[in-house]
């Protein structure tokens, strides 16, 4: 089994050097074939020109790039698509999930011959976060339990970047996403096609580096607020007939608890009629609900037929320009 590596950067001038040479250090550990891509997602900062200083002392590292920032997705779309390992493993540059991640979710793969993606999350047993801020670590467990309810209960950390995949699926699924929603995208467009995911637990850790005799603290370079809004979007969107026909089943239910108290009341000869006209209108609302759930089933089947034409085309998984 051969593995390619694949770490987006942007503008990581201060910690690329030994954040690199630290992730090839630890590679080649690895008991099988690798390589590693990394892809300058527009740096302006001259991170390019230090990623290329250090390929030239290791042709298994390979640097691509463009001139525009273009997003974490296009970023990991650019170099899966240029992957040539059996597994492709994406993660952060700087190990944040630890300098033995890549060994772990190999050694998944190894484990698990049946799964088609690893996942590597803080929120499984044995798991954790390290001096994250707090405030981060809740978002990230709030945001991906919404996730989990208006998407896909696949895994419990859908917005992390930190994965391995068999080459054959990642490289077949019609991935669109620029941003980090391609995360989610993943998941999303797996799970449609029956991938198997699993999961292991890892440790998400802010580190600091040395830069210039000076320690530089990590930080992440997300607009939180922004993060927010589109991955709740996102999960709204996806699969909006889980919580449809959800709320289909919760109207119907209090539609037939308010029928039984109007006519308890009238049975009681006491006013039932506005008990009863709220009974009523649960009822339809429900009705309504469950039509829709069936109209927005019917779109996620010609929606799943669409992800099909664009896997079967030849040019489905380019990236857009070439």
């Amino acid at each position: 089994m051969s593995i390619t590596v694949v770490c987006p950067f942007y503008n990581e001038a201060e910690i690329l050097e030994e954040a690199l040479r630290t992730l090839l250090a630890q590679l080649g550990s690895l008991p099988h074939a690798w390589e590693l891509i990394v892809v300058n997602d527009g740096s302006t900062d001259g991170s390019a020109e230090i990623a290329q200083r250090v390929a030239e002392g290791d042709h298994r590292l390979r640097v691509l790039g463009y001139r525009r920032n273009r997003g974490r997705g296009y970023a990991l779309r650019t170099g899966i698509a240029a992957a040539t390992g059996d597994v492709i493993v994406t993660t952060e540059i700087d190990l944040s999930w630890g300098e033995r991640i890549v060994h772990e979710l190999v050694e998944a793969m190894d484990d698990w011959p049946d799964a088609d993606i690893v996942v590597a999350s803080p929120h499984l047993k044995g798991g954790a976060y390290r001096n994250v801020p707090r405030r981060r670590v809740w978002l990230s467990r709030v945001g991906n339990m919404i996730i989990r309810t208006c998407m896909s209960r696949a895994a419990t950390m859908n917005t992390g970047m930190t994965r391995a995949y068999r080459r054959p699926l990642i490289q077949s699924l019609p991935l669109t996403e620029d941003g980090k929603e391609f995360h989610l995208e993943v998941i999303l467009k797996a799970r449609a096609f029956g991938a198997r995911i699993r999961e292991i637990p890892a440790v998400l850790e802010w580190k600091e580096y040395k830069h210039r005799g000076e320690r530089v603290k990590r930080k992440s370079s997300s607009r939180v607020n922004k993060l927010i809004l589109s991955h709740t979007l996102f999960s709204l969107f996806a699969t909006p007939v889980r919580y449809v026909w959800a709320m289909s089943m919760a109207c119907l239910l209090l539609g037939a608890l308010a029928l039984a108290w109007a006519l308890i009341l009238l049975y009681l000869q006491m006013v039932s009629a506005y008990v009863a006209l709220l009974s009523v209108s649960l009822v339809v609302l429900g009705i309504v609900l469950f039509v829709l759930g069936v109209v927005l089933q019917q779109g996620n089947m010609i929606q799943r037929e669409l992800w099909l034409m664009q896997r079967r085309s030849p040019s489905g998984t380019r990236q857009e320009g070439e």
